[in-house]
């Protein structure tokens, strides 16, 4: 089987994993949902050594980009920085995005 079709599956697996915890550990406040999000932050990390990880930074590095082009200059830096941070954080937590989109390109190269 593929690499990046072995991500993929790990990297759904991942995704739900961690939506569900988050809204375990939202709604009821229980450990459990921290559990869930651990493991899913973990099989995330594992989805992106089996490809996507390059994928992931290009887009992140796309959105900062964004952030730096919209707002005016003194806040621009911070813009960038935010939405950096911020698209590294969700696609840690939701690594189904960057690596689906890898096996994508993968299949038409």
């Amino acid at each position: 089987m593929n690499r990046l079709k072995i991500a993929q599956y790990i990297a759904l697996g991942a995704t739900a994993l961690s939506v569900i915890g988050g809204l375990l550990g939202g709604l009821s406040g229980s450990q459990i949902g921290a559990v869930l999000m651990c493991i899913g932050f973990v099989a995330g990390l594992v989805s992106y050594i089996f490809g996507g990880l390059g994928t992931a930074i290009k887009m992140a590095g796309g959105i900062a980009k964004w952030g730096w082009i919209i707002v005016p200059f003194p806040y621009d830096i911070m813009t960038f920085i935010f939405s950096f941070i911020f698209a590294i954080i969700a696609f840690v937590f939701l690594p189904i995005i960057p690596v689906r989109k890898a096996y994508k390109e993968s299949m038409y190269y």
